[in-house]
């Protein structure tokens, strides 16, 4: 029974993953118009709208994985 289950729910999660991936990519085609990006006045990019989201979350991916690691830091010196 027990091995069952554990088959049922990784063929669940690979469903689920299969279903967010496709989801990302109607997402992607959906968002490809060119946008204006302005970082500082005067240097203007007209970029995919979906490049600049893509950007922006690994940015946050990026910044969370930092703090992280150097809040595992701070706690193991103080210890």
């Amino acid at each position: 029974m027990t091995a069952f289950l554990n088959a049922a729910f990784k063929a669940l999660r690979i469903i689920g993953r299969i279903i967010i991936f496709i989801f990302l990519v109607l997402l992607a085609l959906g968002n490809t118009q060119e946008i204006s990006f302005q970082l500082i006045p005067g240097l203007v990019w007209e970029l995919p709208l979906i490049l600049i989201l893509f950007i922006a979350f690994a940015l946050g991916i990026l910044l969370t994985l930092l703090s992280g690691i150097s809040l595992a830091r701070f706690k193991k010196s103080r210890s």
